[in-house]
């Protein structure tokens, strides 16, 4: 005899908690999912109505014209956990994402059904998890998906923490095609081309490992499997392989290996170019986009000349036209022919960033721009303290890596003396051109640091005095005095930050009567936590007809320990960036 119903409905006050209920209990269910791969696989029931209200896919597969018929239903390129969490979504709104991993099968899933709401939150994920380590898988990712946003980002980070990129253990993992595209940017962080190199002889190294292992393993041990495998699927296999077959493998270094390394190599010079040489038909197009003719005769004979990857023909041609730029002999076919080296967005130390001499001709003088300003940290006395729910926290002191930090509301924010603890990230003038604004002027600047910081504000120039300007005041402005020698004027601004997405994250007004030939400090609302390798965005809309003192500015500073780099993306992304001196933050 069946059991008395247990009224659940009663408990359940909304659609989300109804639906948990049967997602979980399995009532009703008409249908069940056979999902991923052996040996770890799971039965997942369902219920065809609520799936086909929430993706087209399952309506097709339920409703169609050929409705479905075998039960349980074969998934196999998705994985339990991330199929679960798919169900999760779709019958109580809940997006559980816990990890870069779960957050790509998950993405992979919501793409085949059909969810667009949840691939936008998979995707929103991913790039706030966007690190060194699983940048380039996180590209691999988004080109799959042609997520280009995404792309864009992780080229970021590659291009600017490239040595923390290739010396990962996970580097070795990724496909072929990432590591021809990470030695064929032009912006990358090394200290010369001997560390892509070393990178490809690593990635040559474990390739040949797992194709070694792969070659004496049975095929159909199931004892292969140390932990569950991720999608078996091609399609998955491009942005997540971590089965314990192909799972990143520690590099020893004992004798034995270095002697068998030795041999290899001394093996590899007897070989023509035209030999099997496995490692080097397979890192060869990476190896072909290395610009061996930057490095010096020593670095090159040292290192690459001595390596398995190339043949003693090819060492012998890229050395004499390193030697001699007008060598008669031709560099080898397919290798870069560039003697420039790559570009750095963001310089490693202070000593190897260019000294900039500042030009700021009539009528601003340069110490009158500048002499106000001290590139030292303020007096301890000056802080900020933030209050969160567990008490005052000193700002100078707190690790920056949460995101309420973002979020707080000026009552939140209580100041010690009479300013923040402020560091200037002043940009140097190269070349000085002055701006006339008859009406608005918009000036904007992206940017992008190496370390979090918490941004305050930013700094601007006031007008510059002069004839010409005090005819324009008096015409577009009566109430403005004529005289040139005059006091000050009544400055009237807008500013704002934006993140990457162009959503806006602060702002402030400011309506001030202030000297000429100045520099402006305009703190923002609040301050704003700053992410580590993402873009940002910093808008200034000028309402006060005038002249303003502009100019062509640095675009990779050093403030103390933090490295900025301006201009990031477009380059309509950065308008009269000139007018924006300084970015004023603490950390």
């Amino acid at each position: 005899m069946a059991s008395a119903p247990s009224d659940w409905q009663l408990n359940c006050t909304e659609m989300k908690q109804r639906g948990a209920h049967l997602l979980q209990s399995g009532q009703w269910s008409d249908c069940s999912f056979l999902v991923g791969t052996e040996p770890h696989q799971s039965v997942i029931s369902g219920h065809k109505l609520i799936l086909a209200m929430a993706s087209p896919v399952f309506e097709a597969m339920f409703y169609g014209g050929i409705p479905e018929r075998n039960d349980p239903i074969h998934i196999l390129d998705v994985q339990p956990e991330a199929f679960k969490a798919l169900l999760e979504y779709i019958y109580t709104d809940n997006i559980n994402i816990s990890s870069f991993d779960k957050a790509c099968e998950l993405c992979y899933g919501a793409k085949k059904y059909m969810l667009p709401h949840l691939v936008k939150e998979c995707t929103r994920y991913l790039w706030s998890d966007l690190y060194p380590r699983n940048a380039c898988r996180a590209y691999e990712f988004a080109r799959l998906f042609e997520e280009s946003v995404l792309m864009d980002k992780c080229i970021q980070i590659i291009s600017t923490n490239t040595k923390e990129v290739l010396n990962d253990n996970s580097f070795e993992e990724v496909e072929l095609n990432t590591v021809i595209t990470v030695f064929s940017l032009d912006h990358l962080n090394i200290d010369s081309e001997l560390d892509l190199f070393e990178a490809a002889i690593r990635y040559a190294k474990a390739q040949d490992k797992r194709n070694s292992e792969r070659s004496i393993s049975p095929a159909n041990n199931d004892n292969n499997y140390s932990k569950p495998s991720t999608s078996k699927e091609k399609v998955c296999k491009e942005y997540v392989d971590s089965s314990a077959e192909n799972s990143p493998q520690a590099e020893t270094s004992n004798e034995t290996e270095q002697n068998a390394s030795t041999s290899q190599s001394d093996n590899a010079k007897n070989k023509g170019s035209n030999g099997d040489n496995k490692e080097k038909l397979t890192v060869r197009s990476a190896i072909e986009k290395i610009r061996f003719l930057t490095l010096t005769p020593q670095q090159f004979a040292e290192g690459p000349a001595r390596s398995s990857l190339l043949t003693e023909s090819e060492a012998f041609a890229v050395l004499m036209n390193i030697l001699s730029s007008s060598s008669d002999v031709p560099m080898p076919s397919g290798f870069s022919t560039c003697r420039v080296p790559r570009k750095q967005l963001i310089g490693g130390n202070n000593s190897n960033l260019p000294t900039f001499t500042v030009d700021t001709p009539s009528p601003v003088m340069a110490d009158q721009v500048f002499g106000s300003i001290e590139t030292s940290r303020p007096a301890p006395a000056n802080i900020i303290t933030i209050t969160p729910q567990h008490g005052p926290v000193r700002l100078s002191s707190l690790v920056l890596n949460s995101s309420w930090l973002s979020q707080l509301a000026p009552d939140q924010i209580e100041r010690h003396g009479t300013e923040f603890l402020k560091i200037y990230c002043q940009r140097p003038i190269i070349q000085h051109t002055d701006c006339l604004n008859t009406s608005v002027l918009d000036c904007s600047v992206t940017f992008m640091v190496d370390k979090n910081i918490c941004l305050l504000g930013v700094q601007v120039p006031t007008q510059a005095p002069s004839e010409e300007n005090a005819t324009i005041s008096l015409v577009c402005d009566p109430g403005t005095s004529g005289s040139s020698g005059s006091s000050g004027y009544s400055e009237l601004l807008y500013a704002h930050l934006l993140d990457a997405d162009g959503a806006r994250l602060t702002y402030t007004h400011y309506t001030n009567r202030v000297p000429y030939r100045h520099l402006l400090d305009i703190m923002f609302n609040r301050p704003v936590y700053i992410q580590r390798n993402k873009v940002y965005k910093v808008g200034i809309v000028f309402n006060k007809v005038g002249w303003y003192p502009m100019g062509t500015c640095a675009q990779q500073v050093a403030a103390e320990s933090v490295f900025f780099n301006f201009g990031i993306g477009q380059s309509s992304d950065s308008v009269r960036d000139g007018l924006i001196r300084s970015i004023i933050f603490t950390y």
